[in-house]
């Protein structure tokens, strides 16, 4: 008898709990996510979880990571087609900020305000973004391009507490192009659509 496809990848294993904690946490909050919840959802048996992350909190944190990380690999492409230097992580910031935002299926995007309310997702958040700050020292510093990375955050959230649908998204883009505005060198210049 062979080997169960799932214990051949268990890439596939680890994504599908990933994606089942974020699922469970988006349905019942972050705090009554349960290991037997996730692998049931995720369709596999505890000692597979278990075989994958250590505990709970192990497998909370991987989740938090994996957001991150998702978020990370959005923001690279955009900073790799964004030819002009100043603002150019900022710019990537806001733009992938509005764009999760704008996905069909925005679960990893509402757990990870949930897993903010945790203090150690939050201190992997600003370490997170520290570091890519620290890299660029003229984007930490420079007041616009604080404005403008705070104005996404402040988009995140207040579209991820308004359930997504109670705010009207006639003017995005012209919300979006504003935020990008601060972004630019010269303050009324306009922004390359990217």
């Amino acid at each position: 008898m062979g080997a169960s496809p799932r214990r051949r990848q268990p890439e596939i294993v680890r994504a599908a709990l990933l994606d089942a904690v974020v699922q469970e946490a988006v349905q019942a909050g972050l705090g009554s996510v349960t290991v037997l919840a996730v692998a049931a959802r995720a369709g596999v048996s505890k000692g597979a979880l278990f075989h994958h992350f250590p505990n709970r909190q192990a497998l909370l944190e991987a989740a938090y990571a994996e957001c991150l990380a998702q978020f990370g690999v959005a923001m690279d492409a955009l900073l790799a087609d964004d030819p002009t230097p100043h603002g150019r992580f900022t710019r990537a910031y806001v733009r992938a900020t509005f764009a999760a935002m704008q996905m069909d299926d925005r679960s990893w995007a509402r757990f990870s305000l949930t897993a903010l309310v945790e203090p150690a997702f939050a201190e992997q958040w600003r370490q997170w973004l520290g570091a890519r700050l620290d890299a660029l020292p003229a984007e930490r510093t420079d007041p616009r391009l604080r404005v403008a990375r705070l104005a996404a955050d402040g988009y995140w959230l207040q579209m991820l507490g308004s359930g997504f649908g109670a705010y009207d998204t006639d003017g995005l883009e012209a919300l979006l192009d504003a935020v990008l505005r601060f972004t630019c060198e010269d303050a009324g210049a306009g922004v390359a659509r990217g």
